[in-house]
């Protein structure tokens, strides 16, 4: 099960981090519309990304080794999303903050997932090529 949840991980942050390098604009453009719609807007992504981050934690208890990245990753998406539940005007706040840097820092962002997803995806090939 460990391995299934460091694939898909590698796999979300590669595909994640490439769009946020290659669509730039849209993401912008789409961060920009959740803040100017009100702060009720972060609940239902927020709700979604504490049930998977809290699923994949409960699924994931790996604490050594490269593949407790995937863990810690997991657990700040149970801290964000716990923060967005119970605090939603902090995500306007973050936002605002966030978007006159928006391109650079989501560039940035593509940059760091795309290398993340890349290292996890080649720890799981690691481990299971040689099984």
């Amino acid at each position: 099960m460990e391995l299934a949840i460091a694939f898909m991980t590698g796999m979300m942050l590669l595909i994640i981090g490439l769009s946020f390098s290659l669509r730039t604009p849209d993401w912008s453009a789409w961060f920009g519309e959740l803040q100017r719609g009100g702060r009720h807007r972060i609940l239902p992504i927020a709700s979604f990304e504490l049930i998977l981050s809290a699923l994949m934690v409960g699924l994931h208890q790996v604490w050594s080794g490269a593949f407790m990245v995937v863990t810690i990753f997991w657990v700040l998406g149970i801290a964000e999303g716990s923060l967005y539940l119970l605090c939603p005007g902090a995500f306007k706040k973050i936002l605002d903050w966030f978007l006159p840097r928006g391109s650079w820092l989501l560039r940035t962002f593509g940059i760091i997932f795309t290398a993340l997803g890349l290292f996890i995806l080649y720890e799981w090939w690691s481990v299971t090529s040689t099984t």
